[in-house]
């Protein structure tokens, strides 16, 4: 909680936006604030703003507008001609000017609490709006009449009423500020004292959620897992709020521990596999939940909280009963409510014998207010864990590492909505990604893709092909600006004929290309490579194996370097033409699975006639196979590309399959879906699923893609202009 005595307001009065060029950041030239203090502890606040932006086809700023236990910001207002203010993103969008003048107006309501005096304020006069150096300052902050001031201090970092920054003066009711120098981040921060109970009828803040008793119940096992129960009476005191739980109150959490056998006193709330639970939309609820937590991995504590974080909850009443088998070490952090002894607000008792622990609160806790309690779990109970798995044989390690790598190298992310398209990689990233035969020439798909998303315009006069920049790229990789840049600047810098590439852009193609190429590097699992030359040479070892048992059999000697000798070649060559396979080049499936087949019936008879005998040895065949059918789904990425990977290879799918009524909600939604999507079909080689599936429909013209007299060309002018810009992009 708060201290009372002192509410921070930061009279830059909470506009803190975030340029999006943040390269080419613009710069504030003149701050003029005027506000006004009223008795019910308001502030009206009314901002000029001088600025200088960067030349940009558009510029935005978004605001973060204060809504906290402090302070929240009401009847938000931009006086403006040159900017337009979007409430739903707090978000300002300017026009093409570089110098722009702005006028915010806005109030603050600032809260106290009900228990403690709230007669000093703090403001900061110098924190800028815009997160900007202010290179000239001037504040006007004036006091209602009935506020009776006491005393005043500036502080800038020095004792005194002086400030190194600028001046601060009054004039009757009004405290005036200007700068003397440029502020870059620098604090000037104004405490003003009032008379006691000055702003006794000042609002106190509402909290978004609030359990008018929580009770906990909890009961560590021997194993150190955790039994736990719950009663909760909870109130929504917000509209806005989306109330989860956290079950697992703490740390260790999902995937560390599991939950078990969970009851819930409402049949139908459900717990997310995370642990969460999402409260009911009524405004009051009363549950109890019984359920157990399950570690599932060697933690040397528990750290369990107590206070809602997750909703900024208020809590009136806080019980927390923790039983354990033994006399464990235990210790707790109450931040903010233990700071002074007529302030606290929370009590803990222990029995004699260190095995109950037994917490309450002793007044309402807020959203503030941290209670957490960490136990520690010894060393000895570590040993009792590793002990209930086994012993470790040759099996059990061999699928331990497959189902390690498996699912640390192919966990990939949600699937996203029908037919997107991939969302952080252009069509020639996509077809890398999915290791799809890649060459220079794909970089036409890039140029349509410029097209479809309104950076460049094409227009098609004849035999005649120009590209006229339309604006730069934003968002996109260093290579992919970088070509863009290379290709124009074989013409007039703005404009480039489709000769001019052809005639001078080998060296530009060839250069994107192999700039495109490294830099998908950075999507690869480091020491993947390695790891599989490794799980190769295992895939090798039973053959060698049997080879050794069998050395003094001298009957059987040559059938077992012959049986064995086969089966290892074949191994190395499958794991060989796999790895060949992943890394993109052409490998005959019918050859692989022949392989396969071949590999198969050698195992098993080299099985019937020896491995049967010795179980390790029969284990380690499997595993050998297990290894073989993981090189087959492994792929050389890591999450990153995983998850980019997933939404090309899905958004493939999707073409084929999705239903004809949910790609006309698309075009519906998107005029410029089919365009879009053009150039990621023509990379993933589904070129002619996409003509299937787009020209039997009315789709609109393409206005990026013009003739002569720029009049928009059809859909099916496509497939030419592909042709053309790949014949020119041909790296002979």
């Amino acid at each position: 909680m708060k201290k009372l005595l002192s509410i921070l307001i930061l009279l830059g009065l909470c506009l803190i936006p975030v340029p999006v060029h943040a390269a080419e950041s613009g710069s504030l030239i003149v701050r003029t604030v005027t506000a006004r203090l009223h008795s019910d502890k308001t502030i009206t606040v009314t901002e000029t703003l001088q600025l200088r932006l960067p030349p940009h086809d558009d510029y935005e700023l978004f605001l973060n507008l204060p809504d906290n236990s402090q302070m929240k910001a009401e009847k938000v207002k931009l006086i403006s001609e040159q900017a337009v203010l979007d409430p739903q993103w707090n978000s300002v969008r300017f026009n093409r000017d570089t110098q722009v003048e702005l006028q915010l107006e806005y109030t603050l309501q600032l809260f106290q609490d009900e228990e403690e005096q709230a007669d000093t304020l703090t403001l900061n006069l110098a924190r800028s709006p815009l997160d900007l150096p202010t290179e000239q300052l001037h504040v006007e902050l004036q006091l209602d009449p009935e506020l009776r001031r006491d005393n005043w201090i500036l502080d800038c970092g020095q004792s005194g009423n002086l400030c190194r920054y600028g001046e601060g003066r009054w004039q009757d009711q009004t405290f005036v500020f200007d700068s003397n120098q440029v502020l870059d981040y620098q604090d000037v921060n104004l405490t003003l004292n009032f008379d006691e109970g000055t702003f006794a009828s000042a609002p106190v803040y509402s909290w978004p959620s609030r359990y008018t008793l929580w009770r906990i119940e909890i009961e560590v096992l021997p194993q150190m897992d955790l039994q736990v129960h719950q009663e909760i009476q909870w109130l929504r005191q917000s509209d806005d709020l989306d109330p989860m739980l956290d079950l697992f109150l703490g740390w260790p959490s999902y995937p560390d521990a599991q939950l078990k056998e969970v009851v819930i006193s409402d049949p139908t709330l459900e717990v997310s596999k995370y642990g969460f639970l999402k409260l009911p939309d009524t405004q009051a609820a009363e549950l109890t939940l019984d359920y157990r937590i399950e570690l599932t991995s060697l933690a040397d504590q528990w750290r369990l909280n107590f206070d809602d974080t997750m909703n900024e909850a208020q809590i009136d009443v806080l019980e927390v009963t923790v039983r354990m088998p033994q006399d464990l070490e235990v210790m707790t952090d109450f931040y903010n409510i233990l700071n002074y002894a007529d302030h606290k607000k929370m009590t803990m008792d222990r029995s004699e014998d260190g095995k109950l622990l037994h917490l309450r609160s002793t007044r309402a806790l807020t959203g503030d207010d941290r209670v957490s309690l960490t136990i520690e779990i010894p060393y000895s109970m570590h040993r009792a864990m590793r002990g209930s798995t086994g012993f470790w044989s040759m099996f059990a390690i061999g699928v331990l590492l497959a189902a390690g790598l498996f699912r640390g190298l192919n966990r990939s992310a949600k699937r996203r909505a029908v037919g997107e398209l991939p969302n952080g990689v252009n069509p020639v990233q996509a077809a890398l990604l999915t290791h799809r035969q890649a060459e220079g020439e794909m970089l036409a798909a890039v140029i349509v893709n410029w097209a479809a998303r309104d950076y460049i315009q094409i227009q098609m006069d004849g035999r005649t092909l120009r590209l006229f920049r339309r604006r730069s790229l934003i968002h996109q990789p260093q290579w992919e600006k970088q070509f863009m840049h290379s290709l124009f600047q074989l013409g007039d810098g703005n404009s480039v004929t489709i000769e001019e590439i052809s005639q001078r852009g080998q060296a530009c193609v060839q250069e994107a290309w192999q700039q495109a190429q490294s830099e998908a590097a950075q999507w690869r699992h480091r020491g993947l490579s390695g790891l599989r030359w490794l799980l190769i040479l295992l895939s090798a070892l039973p053959p060698v194996i049997l080879i050794g048992m069998l050395v003094h059999q001298t009957s059987l000697i040559v059938i077992a370097l012959l049986s064995n000798g086969v089966l290892l070649g074949l191994s190395l060559i499958l794991g060989l033409r796999i790895l060949a396979m992943k890394r993109g080049k052409k490998v005959s499936r019918i050859q692989l699975a022949g392989l396969g087949l071949l590999w198969l019936i050698l195992l098993e008879w080299v099985m019937k006639y020896y491995v049967l005998q010795s179980l390790p040895l029969a284990v380690s065949y499997f595993s050998m196979a297990a290894v073989l059918l993981l090189l087959v789904w492994m792929k050389p990425l890591n999450p990153e590309g995983l998850r980019l990977r997933q939404q090309a290879v899905q958004w493939r799918r999707d073409l084929k399959q999705m239903p004809d009524k949910k790609l006309d909600e698309w075009l519906e939604r998107d005029p410029k879906y089919a365009l879009k999507s053009y150039g990621y079909a023509r990379t993933l080689n589904v070129a002619d699923v996409w003509e299937k599936r787009f020209y039997p429909r009315v789709l609109p013209l393409l206005e990026t893609v013009v003739d002569a007299g720029g009049q928009p060309e059809r859909i099916w002018v496509l497939d030419e202009l592909y042709d053309r810009l790949q014949h020119c992009l041909k790296n002979e």
